[in-house]
């Protein structure tokens, strides 16, 4: 788990004469829903989160995140195989466990900001007395785009994986004494399964 702090903590140490630098606590939510041959599968994870974003004029910029998420996942028997007069199915839940660190950087020209990034995701899976782990890095790019009190960016995550590609929309807003809120959505880009996130979040610019 030590291993999991490495890179935010890396990115922050970079943190000299910023023009901005804004950090932000999160809620984080998932659903998911998918269709097997025989099983439907449907899930949910709520969490927290930690986010840094530094930009700096005509100079590099450096993003962090981190987020913990738990929930639980069900399967369920597809109605076309119940027995003859069953009405229902008994699904099957298990828990879920999400550790996600990320890490980006870019550079700023006037109001954009392209940027790359790697994130790295440990989920935990217990079904009944047995826990499956899966850890798993993901590259991600995307855009920051600027304009007075507000910041746009636009992200496609786990772009080498077609499976498991997803994009991004997040806004941000500055109000009162240099508070932030931010709103972001989520959305897989694979047929096969419907999943969508959201995240509210809550901070500060300096």
């Amino acid at each position: 788990m030590k291993k999991l702090f490495v890179l935010p903590l890396v990115l922050l140490s970079f943190c000299v004469s910023a023009n901005e630098r804004i950090f932000l606590s999160s809620f984080e939510h998932e659903i998911a829903d998918r269709d097997h041959f025989i099983l439907s599968q449907e899930s949910s994870q709520n969490g927290v989160g930690l986010r840094f974003f530094e930009f700096r004029d005509s100079n590099l910029y450096w993003g962090a995140g981190f987020s913990y998420a738990t929930g639980n996942r069900e399967y369920q028997l597809e109605p076309e195989w119940w027995h003859e007069g069953q009405t229902s199915s008994t699904p099957t839940s298990y828990e879920i466990n999400e550790v996600i660190v990320s890490g980006d950087v870019g550079r700023s020209f006037g109001n954009w900001t392209p940027f790359i990034g790697a994130s790295y995701a440990s989920r935990e899976e217990s079904i009944y007395r047995f826990n499956l782990a899966d850890n798993t890095w993901e590259f991600n790019t995307g855009v920051w785009f600027e304009n007075g009190l507000f910041k746009l960016r636009g992200a496609i995550n786990d772009i080498d994986n077609r499976d498991n590609r997803q994009i991004f929309g997040n806004i941000l807003f500055k109000f009162g004494e240099n508070y932030v809120f931010g709103a972001e959505g989520g959305l897989l880009l694979n047929d096969a399964e419907d999943r969508v996130s959201f995240s509210i979040q809550l901070g500060k610019s300096f």
